[in-house]
């Protein structure tokens, strides 16, 4: 059977050019110069393998490929990057994310490549493995300003998702704000275990008990905690091209992983938000951090993350300089969530004592915010159970 190409470039002339040397060789070829067109092709007949390059027009060829590994069914299918970058950060992104070669462009690269695809079929034990199954669901919180309170929303709905999901329901909290967070602070939690330490042992290859060495026990409150990073030294050492392996393990390991992103859209953050169940978009009512809010929505969308996956929180507990609700939500065009009342005093109170706000003060009305959010949380991960 005549093996099937699929040849992903933005540039004309380069798609032409290995059309002709693949059907030389005797491979059926197809070609598209676009990332969504690629998807669409894949979805409708798959091929047996895809050559892209990773500068498209509509999206970055990392994406694709990250997107295309994300489906186990889609396991066997082989990957070779040619692509004109050759920073060794993002040779290795490439490779961690799946693909099975990585090619530079240069003259005699076809011949190469035409090695490398015969070798790829005449082995068929080198496709990727399939990735563990999937067992929990992530949620990504994350805002548009600094001191909207995000760590302390992911902290007490980790809190309340673990008062309210069964007794063996895992739930681990992870601090991915860089250069550093304020989670391990927060919860008087002290290690030198981090994610950048962990990156550069793994080296990309996770195992469950490689990862327990980093996640702490189950704290008294019910979950576990994996911290980013303590200090900004430690923050600029931390392999990028790593997260997305491990947050693939992760998933296999725990129900619930709850990732603190703070104000930190990047290219660390934002796959995970991409494969993520459900993102928790903090805002304030100040029209300043609405407005900001709305174009962080507007950024999410166009990269991929669809708007009922969002779910937006209007913290009221930073400032009383309030917008009301429906101006929220005429300007940031998503629905509200959940509300968390003007309550400044006791969550500042809360963190000095290095406790979860819901602990500390069990009576207070905002608690009902906090559990209200676990409970759409717990919904969003088991639709079925609505």
């Amino acid at each position: 059977m005549t093996e099937k190409i699929l040849l992903i470039d933005g540039d004309a002339a380069t798609i032409s050019w290995l059309k002709n040397r693949f059907e030389s060789e005797g491979f059926a070829v197809d070609s598209v110069n676009r990332g969504n067109l690629a998807w669409q092709k894949i979805e409708a007949a798959l091929p047996d393998l895809i050559v892209l390059d990773l500068s498209l027009p509509d999206m970055d060829g990392l994406e694709l490929i990250q997107r295309i590994r994300q489906r186990t069914e889609w396991a066997h299918l082989g990957i070779i990057v040619l692509s004109q970058r050759v920073l060794p950060e993002e040779i290795s992104a490439s490779l961690n994310a799946g693909a099975n070669e990585y090619l530079v462009k240069r003259p005699g690269a076809d011949i190469e490549l035409i090695a490398k695809v015969r070798v790829h079929f005449s082995q068929p034990h080198k496709t990727p493995a399939p990735l563990p199954p999937s067992r929990g669901r992530i949620f990504a919180f994350c805002s548009a300003k600094g001191g909207a309170g995000t760590t302390s929303v992911c902290i007490n709905t980790a809190y309340a998702l673990a008062k309210t999901a069964t007794p063996t329901t895992e739930i681990l909290l992870v601090d991915l704000v860089l250069p550093m967070g304020t989670v391990a602070q927060s919860l008087g939690f002290d290690t030198h275990k981090t994610v950048s330490r962990l990156t550069h042992e793994a080296n990309g290859r996770f195992d469950e008990e490689m990862i327990r060495k980093y996640v702490s026990h189950t704290l008294r409150w019910g979950f576990r905690v994996l911290i980013g990073s303590n200090d900004p030294l430690e923050a600029a050492d931390l392999d990028g091209s790593q997260i997305l392996p491990l947050f693939q393990t992760l998933k296999s390991m725990y129900d619930y992983i709850l990732v603190d992103f703070g104000r930190n859209l990047s290219r660390i953050s934002l796959p995970i938000i991409q494969m993520s169940t459900g993102i928790v978009v903090i805002a304030t009512p100040d029209i300043s951090t609405v407005r900001a809010t709305r174009l962080i929505v507007e950024h999410l969308e166009a990269q991929g993350v669809e708007r009922d996956r969002m779910m937006l929180i209007n913290n009221r507990t930073v400032g009383r300089v309030w917008t009301t609700t429906d101006d929220i939500v005429r300007e940031i065009k998503l629905p509200l969530a959940a509300t968390i009342p003007y309550e400044v005093e006791y969550m500042t109170m809360a963190m000095n004592a290095a406790v979860p706000f819901m602990e500390k003060f069990p009576e207070n009305s905002a608690c009902m915010s906090f559990i209200d959010i676990a409970h759409k949380v717990i919904e969003r991960a088991n639709p079925k159970s609505k």
